[in-house]
């Protein structure tokens, strides 16, 4: 079935909080992969966290730096694994990504153990927020497994000629990008861990980890569900540089479609073909790369120009807002609106592809028009002022080249959610909503859904030994 976003904010982070708690951004918390947080006056990242320092699964020269530590510390309420550990104190739960951001938070506030790549901390690593020291299975898993053998690897298109069939665009087409020298076009040499993450080697080292918690955790091993959540996202640094439509982001979904199989087939012979179920969806869609855009006149405009337009008193764009400075905060109340208002009348005028509404405005958050999903993903206290909203075809972007998904349109908003349940007959249903994944996987469990989901699962789902 088709799922939308209830809310504007389209990005990872927020994404992967919403699939974990069934909550909208509102109440979940989360503004984005990183905002301005107006005590320090500047960005950090959703999983920022500097008492969780991260462990290092490799003798290290030098020590990690305390301000790379991550959790779900941000996370306001409680997802499915929260719920699961609740019902269950035996039950297992960990969440697996590339990202920091996604494995912190795809899970909910509490899994047993969150899992993701740092080059710094030498492969699959986790924080003190999750154990005390590096868990030996994923000390042996960067011995045996390290990420550093995909280096100097390359990247080859399986099928050329059926890509340029099916996408038709040229491998170098306009508009794509080649951030850290991976290249336009392929073959793909990967030189280091930043050009890493854009191919499905990325994947390959997520699902590694996968397989290796399932004998390490021994999920599945009694009649308690135990939750593994994963979280893939080569696709989406693919898709940001080369675009959605390219022949990278095909090469890559075909491929992780095919190690996808091979880790249900794992899970079939480990647990039977009845042990197990599975719900697949996404974070986010991805906004067409302008240059290829069917959307004329698409086209990106630049953070910090559209800053400078506002005027002096707005101090950064982050995350799609514009977060006033503590000058403007000094002000009294009626110059604060006057002051936000000229801003906002400011941007629009000079940037009429953009949609600026007032964050202070609470009075759509239950409308189904744009200004509503504004409002639902809106998180008071830590928002700004102001929430720009680009038009379809048309993003924010400081890149001169590729892509972003920051356009609260269907193009972002709308995401595949696949279900496998053991015994389900098959059902297409065409809308459903992507806070419905957390109560579903829940259901799945035998557990109450989180405590701060509000909508149902997607069907009901009668008592199951699936554990997974």
């Amino acid at each position: 079935r088709r799922g939308e976003l209830p809310y504007a904010s389209s990005f990872t982070s927020v994404g992967h909080a919403t699939i974990a708690t069934g909550a909208l951004p509102r109440v979940h918390g989360i503004v984005g992969n990183q905002w301005w947080r107006r005590a320090e006056q500047r960005d950090r990242g959703a999983e920022f966290d500097p008492a969780a320092p991260l462990l290092p699964v490799v003798p290290l020269d030098t020590p990690l730096p305390a301000s790379a530590g991550a959790s779900a510390r941000m996370l306001r309420v409680p997802g499915v694994a929260d719920a699961a550990r609740a019902a269950h104190t035996s039950a297992r739960t960990i969440a697996i990504g590339l990202k920091a951001r996604a494995a912190c938070l795809v899970a909910g506030q509490k899994p047993e153990l969150a899992v993701w790549f740092d080059a710094a901390a030498g492969g699959m690593t986790t924080s003190t927020a999750y154990a005390q020291v590096a868990p030996p299975w994923l000390v042996a898993l960067a011995k045996d497994k390290p990420a550093a053998r995909f280096i100097q690897q390359t990247w080859t298109a399986r099928d050329p000629v059926l890509y340029a069939r099916h996408t038709g665009i040229a491998d170098a087409a306009p508009g794509e990008g080649s951030l850290h020298g991976i290249g336009v076009a392929f073959p793909h040499l990967v030189h280091d861990f930043e050009e890493l993450v854009h191919t499905p080697f990325a994947d390959e080292l997520v699902l590694d980890a996968a397989v290796a918690a399932l004998d390490a955790m021994q999920l599945g091993a009694d009649d308690v569900p135990d939750l593994l959540a994963i979280s893939l996202n080569a696709h989406d640094y693919a898709g940001h540089n080369w675009g959605p439509d390219s022949w990278e982001v095909l090469d890559l979904t075909l491929r992780l479609d095919a190690a996808l199989g091979q880790l249900f087939d794992t899970l079939d012979r480990r647990l039977g073909a009845d042990g197990w179920a599975a719900v697949l969806t996404s974070d986010h869609g991805a906004t067409p790369v302008v240059e290829r855009s069917p959307v004329k006149g698409a086209k990106r405009f630049s953070p910090s120009e559209i800053k400078k337009e506002g005027g002096p008193l707005i101090a950064t764009i982050s995350a799609n807002q514009a977060y006033f400075s503590a000058a403007w905060a000094a002000l009294p109340p009626a110059a604060r609106d006057s002051a936000r208002t000229a801003a906002a009348d400011a941007i629009r005028a000079r940037y009429p592809e953009l949609d600026v509404f007032d964050t202070a405005d609470t009075s759509a958050c239950g409308e189904p028009d744009l200004a509503g999903a504004v409002c639902r993903g809106t998180v008071p206290g830590e928002s700004g002022e102001l929430y720009l909203a680009p038009r379809r075809g048309f993003v924010l972007s400081e890149y001169p080249t590729g892509t972003h998904h920051d356009a609260p349109n269907p193009d972002n908003r709308e995401v595949p959610i696949l279900v496998r349940v053991p015994g389900l007959v098959p059902v297409t249903i065409e809308r459903a909503s992507l806070l419905q994944v957390a109560p579903t996987v829940a259901a799945l469990l035998g557990v109450p859904a989180p405590a701060a989901a509000t909508e149902p699962p997607l069907f009901s789902i009668a008592p199951t030994r699936a554990r997974p």
